[in-house]
């Protein structure tokens, strides 16, 4: 009896030994953010991940679709989400501008605008419809800057910016001269990204039409803190054979860089997304990914080109993997990688035997240099891990945690039209773009989010990651859109979930953003 006790206390041990505890920064759900119960409409969630319905009462085709683009985490971690939700107003079916509050434990900030959640509609009447809100900022002041478009009806699209006290309502400074707490830009624009200049300037980025072109280009624009007034702006024009179709996703300023000796202190300012060139010969569009680099030295009043970068300021970027290198590369994420130059992530199409002949993507991340070459470009296959291929697969966010390891969210999807059913994941890198086995199951460096099953239909979901970032416990928090009936209208929400990983960071109130690692 005693031999045998002793057999089963060494297997149990050699168990153990054999099978780690997972450690606090593997990625698994952080079960201290519960789903925040009384959401409208369907809801369905655990621990940690969860569906958020708007569902703002609208009708016609679109009903109740919620879509979320951007997520930003204050310094007492409660999560900012903003996006864009169909609804009925004046009498017209449109989008309205949706930016929400959750407390730290995922819980509806009722205190934030008395409700939890901002809506904005334009008037019909003024021939403008369709708010969206696509990027956040937060300032060292509280203060909340959110940026997207609007459709006018004259004017096609218009970049717009609000800003918010840090209670939620509308700061009535910032409006350019005229009223209300929000500016509009030039006709035939949209903003993308938003961030916050080290003067407080508020810098947004998208893409325009130059005045007397037809073709639309990378452009920002830069807005005066105190009470929003235009400063200036710019634009970037690729031509890399088709004229048309340049545009940024994504923005990325890093500050206080010093080149050469003696030293020259600049910050550096990066537009990043897609520049269109020549269509391929079968008729496939054919995008590159593109860089634009500009630079401030401490006696300027602007960001200029950055003209030792690239050429004049520009780097275009294929991704020749597959089996064949037909097709398009959209990069719509970036991230510094500080004294050094940026990291950029998206999407790698091309022709793909395993589709048929059709097309398929890969995940893709290159590294470029603060004189604009391409140090590192990866693609990889999927980051799926279900029953289905990820024939379809994007890169949509990225963070980099301050022990420099790098962290993308995206999706994985099949070779349906509309690439569903398919899954949200989160994959983490190590600097030389190898999976950190550390995170997720298995040493796979990949977790995916997905609330299959909930809903009774696993066969047709899709769940879709848009936005990650850090919070100042080194959570990763991550966003995107959930439909559980795929292909019945009115059925998109928000996708929102936390992950343990790092360790506690410091987040100072000054800027809002964690310092990079030295």
């Amino acid at each position: 009896m005693r031999n045998l006790m002793l057999k089963t206390l060494a297997a149990l041990l050699a168990l153990f030994v054999a099978t780690p505890l997972l450690a606090a920064n593997d990625g698994t759900l952080d079960t201290s953010l519960n789903p925040p119960m009384g959401g409208a409409g369907p809801f369905y969630g655990v621990p940690g991940l969860f569906q958020y319905g708007i569902n703002l009462g609208g009708t016609g085709q679109y009903l109740n679709n919620d879509y979320v683009a951007a997520t930003a985490v204050q310094v007492d971690g409660k999560i900012l989400a903003a996006g864009f939700s169909w609804n009925t107003y004046l009498g017209v079916d449109q989008n309205a501008c949706v930016l929400t509050r959750f407390n730290a434990d995922g819980t509806l900030d009722t205190g934030f605008a008395g409700t939890g959640r901002i809506v904005v509609n334009f008037s019909p009447s003024s021939g403008e419809n369709d708010c969206c809100f696509s990027a956040i900022a937060l300032q060292g002041d509280g203060k909340i800057v959110v940026a997207g478009n609007t459709t006018v009806s004259t004017h096609g699209e218009r970049g717009i910016v609000f800003r918010y006290n840090a209670n939620g309502s509308p700061d009535n400074t910032f409006n350019n001269g005229g009223s209300g707490n929000y500016v509009i830009a030039g006709d035939n624009s949209a903003f993308s990204s938003v961030v916050i200049d080290a003067d407080g300037t508020i810098l947004t980025a998208g893409h325009s039409i130059y005045p007397g072109h037809t073709d639309e280009d990378f452009f920002y624009e830069a807005w005066a803190a105190s009470n929003g007034n235009a400063k200036y702006w710019d634009w970037a024009a690729f031509n890399l054979g088709a004229d048309n179709d340049d545009r940024a996703y994504a923005m990325v300023l890093e500050k206080d860089i010093c080149i050469g000796h003696p030293c020259f202190l600049h910050d550096e300012l990066y537009l990043v997304g897609s520049a269109n060139n020549v269509v391929y010969t079968d008729g496939l569009a054919n995008h590159d990914c593109a860089v634009v680099a500009y630079s401030k030295g401490l006696s300027d009043t602007r960001f200029n080109p950055d003209t030792g970068f690239g050429t004049g300021g520009k780097k275009s970027i294929d991704f020749p993997a597959g089996p064949t290198t037909e097709g398009d590369n959209i990069c719509r994420a970036a991230v510094s990688r500080p004294g050094h130059g940026v990291i950029i992530g998206g999407e790698n199409y091309f022709i793909s035997p395993a589709n048929g002949g059709g097309l398929a993507s890969y995940w893709a991340l290159a590294e470029v240099t603060l004189n604009g070459s391409v140090t590192r470009r990866d693609a990889y296959p999927y980051f799926q891990s279900i029953g289905f291929p990820g024939i379809f697969n994007g890169i949509y966010g990225l963070a980099r945690e301050p022990n420099g390891k790098l962290v993308a969210t995206g999706y994985a999807g099949t070779s349906d039209p509309d690439h569903q059913p398919s899954d949200a994941g989160v994959v983490r890198f190590n600097a030389d773009f190898s999976r950190d086995s550390s995170f997720g199951g298995g040493g796979s460096g990949v977790v995916i989010l997905s609330l299959d099953g909930l809903s009774g239909l696993i066969a047709h979901q899709r769940e879709w990651a848009t936005e990650l970032t850090l919070d100042n416990h080194g959570h990763i928090v991550v966003a995107g859109e959930r439909s559980a009936l795929y292909g019945i209208d009115g059925d998109y929400d928000w996708l929102v979930g936390r992950l343990n990983t790092s360790d506690e960071i410091f987040r100072d109130s000054c800027d809002g953003v964690v310092p990079p690692a030295e």
